[in-house]
């Protein structure tokens, strides 16, 4: 069997890293199949091929644009691919081969979000129709659908009419790569006092603008600042200018994106982090914040109830005062009812692995495959 999979989100964060442990699983799981790997350019040489069972190409075709669903179907289809994975909802529409497509969000649907939404008007809309064909085709013609939770399967169903039985969920999981960072870094304190931290971009979903509204309530009871990993060129610079108008451009740290090593500094000297999101598909920062003993303080939201139980301190997401009480609650405990929360939090972790989505991945290839058949 030949598989393709469209790893042009390589170097992303959320689907970046389900790319990076998906594709390193499969490696080290499947000893029969042959892999046709495509890549951007500038992320070409990240991936070495394991085997001459794998074969990695330069696709440099960016995603949501008419190149990519004109000339994309035909690099796959001269591939001669038995299954191709699409693992983000921007399938060409003329692709007619058979494939499997994975869904982690529909945050789109419910929010502006990237690139798109700081487009004049006419051209946005041109393009979420755009977004909304591609959904709406990729998601019809999918021999079958993994969906990176619950929640997400159950959106799935009520946006799109989607038949349960199409969809399988298989869970995200703490990376790997993270992971062998954490253990052997010396972590580093870059700064001199006590701090929260968020993590992340800063999309309208991710809700900032209420988090900067409960930091101004917390600086008024607590001496703490507030650090923010992450960025982009249109969000982070208008939250800039929000801090600025509430009074907290000194109180208020713009990190930047943070690398690997970088993060687990951040997270191992952060007094918690803040998760105060109105929509996600899983949410990965609550895992590394955990692994380095960071408890995080999180938005009471179907998909982080679904993947932390009672587990971690929640608020509700619409009421910034409350975001301010359950913060300064988490700062208030003691050093041993911290770690007690954090340990108690983290078995959650370990419910879910990379091995077992990948091989439940690998068995809906060899159930597409075998359905062509017949």
């Amino acid at each position: 069997m030949r598989i393709g999979i469209d790893a042009r989100l390589y170097r992303q964060t959320g689907v970046g890293r389900y790319l990076r442990n998906l594709i390193a699983e499969l490696t080290m799981v499947d000893d029969r199949n042959e892999y046709i790997v495509y890549f951007r350019r500038e992320e070409f040489n990240d991936f070495v091929p394991p085997n001459k069972r794998w074969v990695k190409k330069i696709v440099d075709l960016p995603w949501h644009t008419l190149k990519e669903q004109l000339i994309f179907p035909i690099i796959l289809q001269k591939d001669e691919l038995h299954i191709a994975h699409f693992p983000y909802f921007n399938v060409p529409i003329f692709y007619p081969g058979k494939y499997l497509l994975t869904v982690h969000d529909l945050i789109i649907d419910h929010f502006d979000t990237g690139r798109a939404s700081t487009l004049p008007t006419l051209l946005y809309k041109v393009k979420r129709l755009g977004y909304k064909l591609s959904i709406t085709s990729g998601i019809k013609r999918a021999c079958a659908i993994t969906a990176i939770s619950e929640t997400t399967k159950q959106e799935l169903i009520d946006h799109y009419n989607v038949s349960s039985d199409r969809i399988t969920v298989t869970y995200d999981a703490l990376d790997n790569n993270f992971k062998k960072v954490a253990k052997t870094c010396s972590p580093i304190n870059y700064f001199n006092v006590p701090y929260i931290l968020y993590v992340g971009n800063a999309y309208p979903h991710k809700n900032l603008e209420r988090l900067f509204q409960a930091f101004r309530i917390i600086r008024n009871k607590k001496r703490i600042k507030l650090v923010l990993a992450g960025e982009d060129n249109y969000f982070y610079p208008r939250l800039k200018r929000y801090a600025s108008k509430l009074g907290l451009e000194k109180k208020v740290v713009f990190f930047g994106n943070a690398n690997d090593i970088q993060l687990v500094n951040l997270y191992t000297y952060s007094e918690c982090l803040v998760f105060p999101s109105l929509m996600e598909g899983f949410g990965l920062p609550n895992f590394e914040a955990l692994y380095c003993n960071c408890l995080p303080v999180i938005s009471d939201i179907t998909a982080f109830r679904e993947i932390w139980t009672e587990k971690l301190p929640y608020f509700n997401p619409y009421d910034s005062k409350n975001i301010a009480d359950k913060i300064l609650e988490v700062l208030a405990l003691t050093a041993n009812r911290y770690r007690k929360r954090v340990e108690e939090a983290k078995k959650r972790i370990y419910a879910f692995n990379w091995r077992s989505t990948t091989l439940e991945t690998l068995r809906i290839y060899n159930k597409i495959y075998q359905s062509s058949r017949t």
